[in-house]
């Protein structure tokens, strides 16, 4: 199989529905997607549980982006891969994500042929003959598609990842009932094999929700890893997310109100013990965090609304304790 031109991906970022942290044998039996199939597990420094790699069929269309003109659609074949993760009990993740190379013969093979490999697409149609200005050139397409929303007929890795979110989302052995109501956020990546330009990464916002993320790796061996960065990177993000919106909320109330406790309590309980990054990504993209520590600020942001979380904590008990021994009239 020839190295792929460019590897594309997805990842969903919600909270588990339950109202307690899913242990070892629960977060196991949720993520059993294939029976047979062991789920892995990772204790420390934090848990995290990964179910076996599902398969989804693709024939469709990607697009080539061409500067200065209309963007290329080039057709491609061949399986989507696709796990869900929970993270510390209480983050529940689906990741899918394909390899694109090229076509041996530019000829549509039997479904045979592409189900052997999980994960790969084949384009069909003829792309540039550079590997990376080819690669480049989908991945560029594939973030524009991201942002104006896939059309008929172009891979649509969110409607992928969806089913595969809302399949574990609606298992039955949860109760559906989280300690706090917050959204689901979706961080679409590309990454580009550039020898010894990589590893690089870059990260935009281009919505509420939506993040986009390119990254350039050295090679072929480091693209699991990618994965599993992306995982992790869209888990902080979500968890500064939920954060921010939250305080946001609870902005709105008086801090002595039910309403502000029963939002910021929850994120003190269940929250709080998540931020971690880099710990669960492997060693050969570990460096990765650093560029984003320093722009957009991961850790400094979080420990800021953390700090201000303590703060806001620290002066509803005073205004409590002061209203308590307040003298009667």
């Amino acid at each position: 199989m020839s190295a792929p031109l460019v590897v594309l991906g997805e990842v969903k970022t919600c909270l588990v529905p339950s109202a307690v942290a899913l242990v070892r044998e629960e977060a196991a039996q949720l993520l059993a997607l294939m029976p047979g199939r062991a789920v892995s597990w990772r204790e420390r420094p934090g848990s995290v549980a990964i179910s076996p790699s599902l398969a989804a069929g693709v024939d469709c269309a990607t697009r080539l982006h061409r500067d200065g003109r209309a963007p290329a659609p080039v057709r491609i074949v061949g399986t989507v891969a696709g796990r869900a993760l929970v993270t510390g009990g209480r983050i529940l993740q689906s990741s899918v994500y394909t390899r694109i190379v090229r076509s041996g013969d530019r000829m549509r093979q039997p479904w045979s042929h592409y189900l052997s490999r999980k994960g790969v697409t084949e384009a069909i149609d003829v792309v540039p003959p550079d590997p990376v200005r080819a690669g480049t050139a989908l991945a560029e397409g594939y973030h524009l598609d991201r942002a104006a929303g896939a059309g008929e007929g172009i891979l649509d890795l969110d409607a992928i990842s969806d089913r595969l979110l809302v399949r574990v989302r609606g298992d039955s052995r949860l109760d559906q009932s989280p300690p706090v109501q917050v959204g689901v956020t979706r961080l679409c990546w590309s990454a580009v094999i550039g020898g010894s330009a990589g590893p690089k990464v870059t990260m935009h916002l281009p919505g509420e929700r939506v993040r986009s993320v390119r990254l350039v790796l050295r090679e072929e061996s480091e693209i699991r890893a990618a994965q599993r960065f992306c995982e992790e990177l869209a888990a902080h993000d979500w968890l500064l997310t939920v954060l921010t919106e939250t305080l946001e909320q609870a902005d709105l109330f008086d801090v002595l109100s039910p309403q502000y406790l029963d939002l910021i309590e929850p994120l003190v309980r269940h929250f709080s013990g998540l931020w971690m990054p880099g710990m669960h990504t492997p060693k050969s993209l570990r460096a990765l965090w650093k560029p984003l520590q320093s722009d957009p600020g991961f850790t400094q942001q979080w420990n800021a609304l953390r700090e201000r979380l303590h703060d806001t904590i620290a002066i509803a008990t005073l205004r409590a304790a002061n209203k308590d021994t307040a003298p009667g009239w």
